[in-house]
Parts: structure tokens; sequence; C-alpha cells
């Protein structure tokens, strides 16, 4: 069926294009204007698989980073140095937590930039639902900080003091935003167990977004995708 379709980017022959709509035994989601890379599809199921093997139960949730709206553009905006940054500050978030069972962040991201002059981060974070099991409020506190101890507020502290601002920074609001299930159009999260397969397909079918070519800077000599490793 798909014979017609080229199957590597034009721009790095080491990409494979994938056109399915089921990648090894899980859905995924094919965007309308253009095809998953199967490179990245191996990575993010490769991540999931190892979370769900390292615990019992994970959880599992998208979040997007963005920049402020006005925000010049600024060399922090040509490499991933600044998402670097966010997940060294919200391990060090989580670690403060002082949970009573520890977790490692696991991760997958992808860089995107389509009609803007700035690109926005698409991630799914993984962590041992035994330490986080929900994500928590997301509006800020009665002075209109983000000083919770929820995750949300965690995320939030860490996103704006990667891009240098201090965490108590009162003019930013909803630069990390949860992606929502489309059917029940509430944020989506997920727990996941090495043997609910309803679960990891669920959980694959929301990575796989991250996956797509479309809207990548594909060729720019920058990052465009990755997870963690481990």
């Amino acid at each position: 069926m798909f014979e017609q379709f080229p199957l590597r980017h034009p721009l790095n022959s080491k990409l494979r294009r994938f056109y399915d709509s089921i990648y090894r035994g899980y859905s995924v989601n094919q965007h309308p204007k253009g095809p998953l890379i199967e490179n990245w599809l191996e990575r993010a199921l490769l991540t999931l698989q190892a979370s769900t093997l390292h615990y019992r139960e994970t959880f599992a949730f998208r979040i997007d980073l963005h920049f402020p709206d006005g925000m010049p553009r600024l060399p922090m905006h040509d490499d991933n140095l600044v998402l670097s940054s966010f997940f060294r500050f919200l391990r060090y978030e989580l670690q403060i937590a002082n949970t009573k069972y520890p977790t490692q962040l696991r991760y997958i991201w992808a860089r995107e930039q389509a009609n803007s002059d700035k690109p926005h981060y698409h991630l799914m974070l993984l962590l041992n639902k035994d330490a986080f099991d929900s994500i928590g409020r997301f509006a800020p506190d009665q002075n209109g900080k983000y000083l919770r101890q929820n995750l949300y507020h965690r995320m939030m502290r860490s996103w704006l003091k990667a891009m240098g601002f201090d965490a108590d920074d009162p003019r930013f609001h909803q630069l990390v935003n949860v992606s929502i299930n489309s059917i029940t159009k509430e944020p989506w999260s997920r727990i996941l167990h090495r043997d609910d397969w309803c679960a990891m397909d669920e959980a694959m079918y929301m990575a796989s977004y991250l996956c797509k070519e479309y809207s990548k800077p594909i060729g720019q000599n920058v990052h465009v995708f990755d997870s963690s490793r481990g």
C-alpha cells in the first residue's frame, strides 16, 4: 500500500519513515501531514518498557514546554541546553520531595517548530507510581506563584529556572501544558503495568505523537528527538 512513499527522510537517510497505524503490536498516531519516524518509535517503546520493567507500576503523562509569549529570540532557542537544564532541575525537585519511595526520571522528548520563531518541546514523563501518582493542581497559589509541592508546580519551577527566571516569578503562567485526553477532555495520565497491554497501548499511542516527522527542524544542526537511557 505504501510502496510509493519514500522510506527514508531526504535530509537524514538514517531516519526511517513509518506509515502504518500499528507498531510492534501497539497503536500509533499517524499525523495527516506526514509519517512517523521508526527510529523514534523504537526509542519510545524501549523507554516505556524500561520503566515498566523497573517499577511495579509507572505513572505516565504528557506535557508541552513553551517559552513565554513575547520572549525575543535568544541563543537558548538554538540548541537544547535549556531542556537539559529542565531535566536537571526536575530531578532535584523529585529528590527533595522526599517521597517514601524514590523515582528515576525517565522521559521521551521532541523539539518542534512550525510557524513560530522559537521552538517548543513535547515530552512524556515516566515516574515510579509509588512516588508520584498525580500531577496536582495546575493553578498558581494565592500569590500567583508556583510554590506548592505538587508535581505540576515542581515542573513549572524547573522550567522557569531552566530559562533563567526565578522559580517564584509571578509573571509567567501555564508554560507547562499537560496534554488532554481527546475522548475524556481531561488531562491525560495513565498507570502502566508490564502485564497491562491496554495501558501500554494507550501510552504508546500518546508517545507516538512525539515521533511524527511534521514540524521537526530536521537537517538544521539541532537534535529534535531523544529519550532517557536505562
